[in-house]
């Protein structure tokens, strides 16, 4: 299968650390792609941490164990560029796509609108960067951890 589009794309990740209170000897962020990560990754993409349905940001974060189970190494979450705060939501691997360029390269992004995503996608990528599943949901959907959980053991049960 073809290398995942935009992997290498540049992005913002949130410290997961990171609050007002630790604002002084934390820092809030540093760069990185989705190739900078190794292993097995399970990218979740969400229209942007203001948008619909953003329980899903503590629905991954508090089911990480079921992610790696289901033989994801990694989960990484990219949103749009409004996040409701400069923190990371306690998600260890959060990018901000800035720039909208991950979103271009996997036709995530919404004309005219540089925060929001077109749709919602769960991609999985192979040790090698390869795209091995996506599925991809409207912008308004709202999905169960189940239908997250089930494109990691699809991709990488066995």
């Amino acid at each position: 299968m073809a290398a995942l589009p935009g992997s290498d794309v540049k992005m913002i990740k949130l410290n997961p650390e990171w609050s007002v209170d630790k604002a002084a000897s934390v820092p809030l962020e540093a760069s990185a792609s989705i190739s900078d990560f190794k292993g097995k990754r399970l990218v979740v993409t969400l229209p942007g941490a203001g948008g619909f349905c953003n329980n899903e940001l503590d629905l991954i974060k508090d089911n990480m164990d079921q992610f790696k189970s289901a033989g994801a190494d990694e989960v990484i979450v990219v949103v749009g560029t409004d996040i409701l705060t400069n923190a990371g939501h306690g998600i260890p691997n959060l990018l901000q796509d800035i720039d909208q360029e991950f979103a271009k390269a996997n036709k995530l992004q919404l004309d005219g609108v540089q925060s929001r995503y077109l749709n919602r996608a769960v991609i999985a990528v192979d040790e090698n960067g390869a795209e091995v599943a996506r599925e991809d949901s409207p912008l308004l959907a709202c999905r169960p951890l189940n239908g997250l959980v089930d494109v990691a053991k699809k991709a990488f049960a066995g």
